[in-house]
């Protein structure tokens, strides 16, 4: 049998040396690859041959990071499925798209056909397609049922989106938040997207996901200068200051009388802090206590309770437009962030839009990111007043993030201020502990806005601008820090209330973009306002490469203003960042405006042209630039004629386009040199050839899915569709991989007794011959049973193979069988040469693994098998300094080894003790930010040894291990370096149960008994295991007797003679002295 759809292929481009990477993609299309001007056909490619076959036993997937796992749905209606061993893509009802999938910066993005093009023009947030953020902030489908979302319109009110409930209003904004159902999300979509999908309908501008953002004094308060200015009478007298944080509480003494205002915006109708942060943080603006006193103790504050431990966007705008314009706060403190993008998003529209409309002057905390580049938004927004950290010795903190900024290269963040171990009010603290020390710019940024509004105070009539320039200049640089890392400086507001001259401005900045040799010069005016009463004549001075005053000298007449010309040049400069500083001095008085330039690598303009196979316009066209010497992407907007631009830096990139029509999708992929000159390149559809697989087994027929994927390192891009023809264009080129794939099924059965999972692998390029022809018996027969855990019931089933090299778990899912009733069994006929990853989710229980390479030898496996206990997937946590991280995601698997798995489900806890004295806990069901099916706890540990218990404890909504608990002891110290717990998880894997996990009344089960450590902690010889178990849910335990067996132990049990269920608890302790007790409750049944 030959047929050319349902099958998928993948290009996986790489120079010599980088692997190919992929996870398993959702169910995507084969599409071809074309070149654009004249490609050369290619010469056929090099088969790929993997390594030497080995058993089929797993191997531990080894996904990047712990990236969560789950089921979302997008906003179009698609669902995008995630496993620890790849994704696949339903289509939403009704739905007929082709779907594209990328890997970048450890983040999975699928974008459907019609959604791209608005993506790339800027209309949609990006972020609403970014599936491991949506998984990591709880908006899979296992955590709510709808997609929280924010539009914006330039005509006011607009109709309401179908099956969307309306959450707020945000006026002053131009923005409404709504919830859409994700059972009516296609639905939905069809109202969104306007024609040809390159316009939203109904006058809306954009429409964000409402995503979320996380929260980032004795003598800190003197290291800024603020009793300086108290003994000058500012305190903030007169100004109100709005924290927009975790709330506050109202019982500490040092906030009593302080805040005049509160509100929440929660949806919880309760501004008490239950996180500790946003009181610690009002009282560094504010706190009156007689002890410590904040940085503006006459200032009144105007609390926002805009999240707990996390806040949603929506929240944090609502909270935004009330302080601003409704309290009319004066300073706005925001000690949160998250990470900035090319694109302006809704938290730096709001500041800049606020700023302007009110004069308010929102202070934001840069960051802890520790690393260039950093600046989280919204301190990354023009008007905001960014602040980095400094410590009590002056030095910018390790953690403090720094700049330039994302998007132009400018400086941030613009000054610093003490963010190290700052004491302050502790909310719940009681008359015990009313205060303690916490760090972080979040920290810093409170210090800046006490200063502001002191300084508020000392000229209440200067808008939020002019607040910020003063700060600026009057700041104190530190003098070994760059620009980058301090901006102007730590703020000094003693000398900001003395001074009587301050400029206008704080910063300005140019960005040139590439012209050859042409001119590159802005100007810009520096204007300085005297408050005095007598002239000031200041001495100027530009510190910096690209830039040139107009004078050196200028005279700022009393209560008057006078302005400079600074010119910034960078006429012959190489591309790069230029940052610089203007000083104007007189006497005591020092004033400093951060100035620079940015010169655009040279660029020239791309112009890709795409034709369909019939020589007319596409229908749709994706593409994405890729270089791997930068890291860099570009996605391409096509308009309508087919035409996409892109301004590129020269240099060697790889060009990836999908050409669309409604029954067949073409893929080009081609490197483009970008040397000297603009470049034209056409992506022409007719030079693609289908892609075909042709089978001996005559009662097979093909799926109807599609993909190619193009990888290199931590890059990949798919493409996917559904039931179209698929084609490729043959091209010769080193380090490109190429892979094609298939699934077949015998044809009416449902559900089928078999499945073909093949795959075509080749080096080098693109093969000119894309026809394969396949017998059985060149095949690797694999028998898989399902096991029914504890009763009936379904499951979905997913299977790919394990791209060679790949740092993902996989190349593409290529086989699918949803809702297979339980237990069930088939049979798989898989291409060998592989390792192949499967994945199984029962109801709200999913387990991954993935195989050794498979020789043509027949393989078992059993999935589903009892008994599901702890297992260690990816790291269970490590010691970092004085750190200690724990996660427990994939802690549910069974006794296989490399399997890992999950609960969406699971409720209960994580915990870590020292002496009996717990130090942190989280809650599996509710801690967030967190992955779908782990809480991560990051403790802060003394330096010296010590003995500490971590515990954690799940129980499920399942027949079988309905409660698994683990208590681990050790001993630790400061590490080096990141060096794993020493964790051990007891593996069981009972022998003779049937397809419903159970024993027969009265038998023996034998228990093989296998010990899995923490991944990458050393192994001490076991000095002592023993084995209960408990045929009463743990009321009463009897031992069975561990007999070793090869690198392991078994145990006997005798069954009771009734029904019933047997639960199993281990305890193991190694010659370091560490120890491990687990209990499994309802290991297996009996009956």
């Amino acid at each position: 049998m030959r047929l050319g759809k349902g099958l998928v292929a993948a290009i996986l481009a790489g120079s010599a040396g980088v692997t190919a990477a992929q996870a398993p993609a959702a169910a995507t299309p084969a599409t071809t690859a074309t070149p654009a001007t004249t490609a050369t056909p290619a010469t056929p490619a090099t088969p790929a041959t993997p390594g030497a076959s080995a058993a089929a036993t797993l191997a531990s997937p080894d996904r990047p990071g712990n990236a969560p796992t789950g089921t979302v749905t997008l906003i179009t209606g698609d669902k995008v499925v995630v496993t620890a061993a790849g994704h696949r893509v339903e289509p939403g009802p009704g739905r007929q798209v082709h779907y594209a999938s990328q890997h970048r910066d450890g983040h999975l993005y699928v974008y459907p056909s019609d959604a791209h093009p608005l993506v790339a023009r800027g209309l949609l947030d990006e972020r609403l397609f970014d599936v491991t953020q949506l998984l990591t902030w709880g908006y899979g489908d296992a955590r709510r049922d709808d997609i929280p979302l924010i539009t914006q319109s330039a005509q006011g009110d607009v109709p309401a989106l179908r099956s969307a409930r309306q959450d707020r209003r945000l006026s002053a904004l131009g923005m409404t938040a709504v919830q859409v159902s994700k059972k009516s999300a296609a639905e939905t979509w069809k109202g969104l997207a306007g024609d040809g999908a390159r316009t939203l309908t109904a006058g809306r501008t954009k429409l964000w996901l409402d995503g979320r953002r996380s929260f980032t004094l004795d003598q800190s308060v003197k290291q800024i200068g603020a009793p300086e200015a108290w003994k000058q009478g500012f305190t903030g007298e007169g100004v109100t200051v709005a924290v927009l944080d975790t709330g506050y509480d109202p019982t500490h003494p040092d906030l009593k009388g302080v805040v005049t205002q509160a509100r929440d915006f929660t949806g919880r109708d309760d501004t008490r802090d239950t996180d500790g942060h946003g009181t610690h943080v009002a009282s560094i603006v504010a706190g009156a206590g007689e002890k410590q006193r904040g940085v503006a103790p006459g200032a009144k504050l105007a609390i926002g309770k805009v999240g707990d431990h996390v806040i949603e966007e929506s929240d944090l705008l609502a909270g935004m437009e009330w302080a601003a314009a409704e309290v009319k706060a004066k300073i706005i403190n925001l000690s949160l962030g998250a990470p900035d993008t090319i694109d302006m998003d809704p938290i730096e529209q709001a500041v800049n839009t606020l700023s302007e409309r009110t004069g308010a002057l929102f202070v934001v905390a840069a960051g802890n990111e520790a690393t260039s580049g950093t600046v989280l938004s919204p301190g990354s927004a023009d008007a905001a007043l960014t602040v980095g950290a400094v410590g009590r010795d002056e030095k910018v903190a390790a953690f403090s993030s720094r700049g330039p900024r994302l998007t132009d290269h400018a400086v941030k963040p613009d000054v610093t201020a003490p963010g190290a171990a700052i004491k302050a009010a502790n909310a719940g603290g009681g008359a015990d502990e009313p205060y303690v020390a916490m760090s972080g710019t979040s920290m810093a940024a409170p210090h800046v806005a006490g200063a502001a509004a002191i300084l508020a105070q000392r000229h209440p009539d200067w808008s939020g601008q002019r607040l910020k320039a003063a700060l600026i200049g009057s700041a104190a640089p530190n003098g070994s820090a760059g620009l980058y890392e301090e901006g102007a400086g730590r703020v000094d507001v003693a000398r900001a209330v003395s001074q009587q001259v301050a400029a206008t401005t704080g910063n300005v900045w140019a960005s040139f973009p590439w012209n050859g040799t042409g001119e590159r010069v802005a100007t810009r005016t520096l204007t300085y306002a005297n408050s005095g009463d007598t002239p000031v004549t200041l001495d100027l001075a530009a510190d910096g490469e690209a830039l040139e005053l107009g004078a050196k000298r200028l005279e700022v007449p009393a209560k008057g203003e006078a302005s400079v010309e600074l010119t910034i040049r960078a006429q012959g400069k190489a591309p790069g960042d230029y940052p610089g500083v203007v000083t104007a001095r007189s006497g005591e008085t020092v004033l400093r405006i951060l100035a620079g330039a940015f010169v655009e690598p040279e660029s020239y303009t791309l112009t890709v042209k795409a034709i369909e196979r019939d020589g007319e316009l596409p229908r749709n066209a994706m593409g994405v630039l890729y270089q791997l010497k930068t890291d860099t992407y570009r996605q391409l907007s096509f308009d309508d004629q087919g035409v996409a631009k892109a301004r590129v830096p020269e240099g060697e990139w790889n060009l990836y386009v999908n050409v669309f029509a409604s029954d067949h999708s073409t893929t080009a992929h081609q490197p483009v040199t970008i040397d000297g000159a603009d470049r034209e390149v056409t992506v022409d559809a007719r030079q693609g050839k289908e892609i075909t697989f042709t089978l001996d087994e005559p009662t097979a027929v093909q799926d109807g899915s599609e993909e190619i994927t193009v990888a290199n390192g931590s890059w990949s891009q798919g493409w996917s569709s559904f039931g179209d023809d698929v084609y490729a264009v043959p091209i010769r080129q080193p380090g490109v991989r190429y892979m094609a794939g298939s699934t077949w099924h015998k044809k009416n059965a449902r559900p089928s007794p078999y499945r073909y999972d093949l795959v075509e692998y080749r080096t080098g390029g693109i093969p000119d011959d894309l026809s394969y022809t396949v017998r059985t018996r060149d095949l690797v027969k694999v028998s898989e049973t399902y096991r029914a855990p504890g009763g009936p019931g379904s499951a979905s089933v997913l299977v790919g193979p394990r791209l060679p090299g790949s740092p993902w778990a996989g190349g593409a899912w290529l086989s699918h069988s949803p809702d297979m009733e339980l237990p069930a069994t088939m049979t798989h006929y898989r291409t060998p040469g592989f390792a192949w990853a499967t994945g199984i989710a029962t109801g709200t229980h999913w387990v991954s693994g993935v195989s050794q390479v498979l020789d043509r030898r027949p393989v078992a496996e059993v999935w589903n098998a009892a008994v599901t206990g702890p297992a260690f997937g990816t790291s269970a946590g490590d010691r970092d300094g004085d750190w200690l991280h724990s996660n427990v995601d994939g802690i549910l698997a069974d006794g296989r080894a490399g399997l890992m798995g999950g609960d969406y489900a699971v409720t209960g806890t994580i915990a870590l003790a020292r002496g009996g004295e717990k130090l942190a806990e989280a809650d599996l069901a509710t801690c967030e930010p967190a992955f779908t099916e782990s809480c991560q706890l990051d403790v802060r540990l003394p330096a010296e040894a010590a003995t500490y218990t971590l515990t954690a404890s799940a129980q499920r909504p399942s027949v079988l291990s309905t409660k698994v608990e683990a208590a681990w002891t050790f001993r630790s110290e400061r590490t080096d370096k990141a060096r794993p717990l020493p964790l051990t998880a007891v593996r069981y894997l009972p022998e003779g149960l049937d397809d419903h996990n159970r024993a027969k009344p009265g038998s023996t089960t034998v228990i093989p008994v296998s010990l899995q450590r923490n991944p990458g902690a050393s192994r001490p010889r076991v000095t002592s295991i023993m084995v209960e178990a408990s045929f009463d849910d743990g009321a009463s335990w009897r031992p069975v007797r561990p007999v070793r067996s090869g690198s392991g132990w078994t145990v006997r049990v005798a069954n009771p003679a009734v029904p019933g269920f047997v639960s199993l608890r281990a305890k193991v302790t190694d010659a370091a002295g560490d120890q491990v007790t687990q209990t499994v409750t309802r290991a297996y049944a009996v009956g």
